[in-house]
């Protein structure tokens, strides 16, 4: 990496480095609790993430941080839980 992205690469290993196996993220003062999954960053750093995609303003690092509990996020637990079967999707503009 030239050209100062050195510094992109320890924030991101920072920022990694404060999860556990278990942990749970919190975007700012939400009291929202998502699933965590490494999401792409700058420099293509991979950054700790809500797993909803849920945006986190500002591309900061430290916005999220670790949390533990239960998941409360409805996206999050969404993606958790299969599509059920048996349920038809309907099509897009059908009469």
């Amino acid at each position: 990496m030239e050209g100062g992205w050195e510094a992109l690469a320890v924030i991101a290993a920072a920022a990694r480095g404060a999860y556990r196996v278990g942990d749970r993220i919190r975007v700012r003062a939400s009291g929202v609790v998502h699933e965590v999954t490494l999401t792409r960053w700058l420099a293509g750093e991979m950054l700790p993430g809500p797993a909803c995609m849920v945006g986190v303003a500002g591309w900061d690092p430290f916005a999220a941080h670790p949390a533990q509990g239960e998941v409360t996020c409805r996206r999050c637990l969404k993606l958790r839980t299969p599509a059920q079967r048996g349920v038809e999707q309907l099509g897009l503009f059908e009469l």
